[in-house]
């Protein structure tokens, strides 16, 4: 497989830190409230660049996300495996506020990334694609997950995974009613690359993993904003509990569209 009602505000580094939870009823696309519009391009999900340590952002003023909403209904088990022209729909839909980066299939899974316009950048990082020898589809059972941790957590940035303070939670929760895995990570570490030069390694995200068997889905929310010092500074910024609103939203738009 490919883990508030409002959403945070940054501020330039020696301000105070704030997080407004400032996220609309909820919109479709385009803003209407009916089902998504059929669409007809492949998308993308690429990690942030890292900015070296020490960089500083420029002073932003607090501005409202606008989540996706989607039905409230249970989603429903699929019944075949997404064809690639159903994936570049889903792929090419587009969010108010969000602006969307193709990056690509691999294994027949579409890969893309919806960036927040406004400041702090967060992302949601989707993948979606048919189960397949080359993308098993473990079960969506948390003590299997649990047992790969070990796996999961070595995905990490070299700089982060053996750091004490590096956070990395697996756990289970339910979008739409269908079942799904979690993880958390947090980490910061800064320092100097082989040529002595300032560099910071961060992470500040919350990824959902979900298939039914057939076809699988991860939706991943993060920080890709500058360095801001270290863990208490991404806490303030994108608290876990507004990336997990996020991830959530998203997900549930992207299970019921697939139907």
């Amino acid at each position: 497989m490919l883990g508030s009602p409002r959403m945070p505000a940054v501020v330039a580094p020696g301000r105070a830190l704030v997080s407004i939870l400032a996220v609309s009823a909820g919109c479709q696309p385009g803003g209407s409230s009916a089902p998504p519009p059929a669409a007809t391009a492949p998308a993308p999900a690429a990690p942030a660049a890292r900015p070296a340590a020490g960089s500083a952002a420029s002073p932003v003023e607090p501005a409202h996300i606008r989540l996706p909403r989607s039905s409230d209904a249970p989603v429903r088990p699929t019944r075949r495996p997404l064809d690639p022209a159903a994936l570049g729909r889903l792929a090419a839909i587009e969010f108010p506020g969000f602006e969307r980066e193709d990056q690509g299939t691999a294994a027949g899974v579409v890969l893309f990334r919806h960036t927040t316009r406004s400041r702090p950048h967060l992302a949601v990082s989707v993948a979606i694609g048919p189960c397949s020898a080359q993308r098993a589809c473990p079960a969506m059972d948390l003590a299997r997950w649990s047992a790969r941790r070990d796996e999961l957590r070595a995905q990490l940035p070299r700089e982060l995974r053996d750091r004490p303070d590096t956070r990395f939670e697996i756990g289970a929760r339910a979008i739409a009613g269908a079942p799904a895995i979690t993880t958390y990570q947090l980490g910061y570490a800064g320092g100097v690359d082989e040529k002595d030069q300032p560099s910071t390694d961060y992470i500040d995200a919350y990824a959902l993993d979900h298939n039914d068997g057939v076809n699988q889905i991860r939706v991943m929310a993060h920080y890709v904003d500058d360095a801001v010092g270290g863990i208490p500074q991404l806490l303030a910024i994108a608290p876990p509990d507004d990336l997990e609103k996020l991830a959530a939203a998203f997900a549930s738009f992207y299970l019921h569209a697939w139907q």
